[in-house]
């Protein structure tokens, strides 16, 4: 027997949507954050101690929700293979982030989504019209204007950004198939993990000397960790119980949060390429979007038909 999801109401799309971009917010003070202190310390062991902080914040969240310690199902191969992409995901990322404008570093992170539906196309057989691949188009297009693939304006670390966009689709991927009763906090935790070791492993690469953090210093990880958390559990919020066709269109947001604090805190501004590039991105996101509600509606009619 099937039983419809009813349909979100306009309060709970309005929390979500309120949720999300409040989401982004603290997640552009982290990422800000993050690259203050880049400047100073060493890559690995930055992303090595905002995992540690982020780590004890989610395992206290853990004990109040289950009383326990005790993690139950974060062995599962899934659960793992998804901490080694987030790794891979969070550690180019912070590569990127202390060589390129934050700004132009969440555009090219922006077109996760699109890279998602090749994925899912290429390697799952997922049928993708000829609408959506246009809008992939747009979007390579735009990530291409932000590259700037000239010989003498050409910048690598656009590169190392996109890597940041092929491991979070790919682990989204995995996400959708982890078994629904392993517990969030759970697979949030490992993750956290996998983060810390590629910390390490970038500190091992490098050669990196590690130095203690001042009370300054470590003041901003731990403030930067506590905003990720909070982040982390508005964008989870976001989505519960609401239409996400609606909702997921403000995480663009991220941009516009990015760009003041680019501006405002790292004295950072695009050029127009960049701009127009991060335009692009955002058209081609929206529409698929809009396609992917367009397909839903289309299928919900075909079941109301049979």
């Amino acid at each position: 027997m099937n039983i419809e999801r009813p349909l979100a109401s306009y309060q709970d799309n309005k929390r979500g949507i309120i949720s999300l971009t409040a989401g982004c917010a603290l997640f552009t003070v982290t990422d800000t954050i993050t690259k203050i202190v880049a400047f100073t310390f060493p890559i690995g062991e930055v992303l090595f101690s905002r995992a540690l902080a982020c780590m004890a914040f989610v395992a206290v969240a853990f004990f109040f929700a289950y009383r326990t310690f005790t993690i139950r199902g974060g062995s599962q191969k899934l659960v793992l293979l998804r901490a080694v992409l987030d790794a891979g995901a969070n550690a180019t990322f912070v590569v990127a982030l202390t060589k390129m404008r934050l700004a132009d570093l969440m555009a090219i992170n922006m077109m996760s989504p699109l890279v998602l539906t090749m994925l899912l196309a290429f390697f799952f057989k997922e049928q993708v019209g000829w609408r959506r691949w246009t809008a992939i188009g747009v979007g390579v297009i735009g990530m291409l204007l932000i590259v700037k693939p000239g010989p003498s304006t050409f910048d690598v670390w656009a590169l190392v950004a996109f890597s940041t966009t092929l491991f979070s689709a790919t682990r989204d991927i995995v996400t959708r198939r982890i078994d629904p009763a392993t517990p969030t906090l759970v697979v949030t935790l490992v993750s956290l993990g996998g983060t810390g070791m590629a910390g390490l492993v970038l500190a091992i690469v490098f050669g990196e000397r590690w130095a203690l953090y001042s009370s300054e210093y470590l003041g901003l990880i731990v403030i930067g960790a506590m905003f990720l958390a909070g982040g982390s559990t508005l964008a989870v919020s976001a989505f519960r119980n609401v239409d996400a066709t609606v909702v997921a269109p403000f995480r663009y947001s991220l941009l516009i949060w990015s760009a003041l604090a680019g501006y405002f805190v790292l004295d950072e501004v695009s050029d127009r390429m960049s701009i127009a590039g991060s335009l692009l991105i955002v058209a081609s996101g929206l529409y698929m979007l809009h396609r992917e509600r367009v397909r839903h509606r289309e299928v919900a009619a075909r079941s109301a038909v049979r």
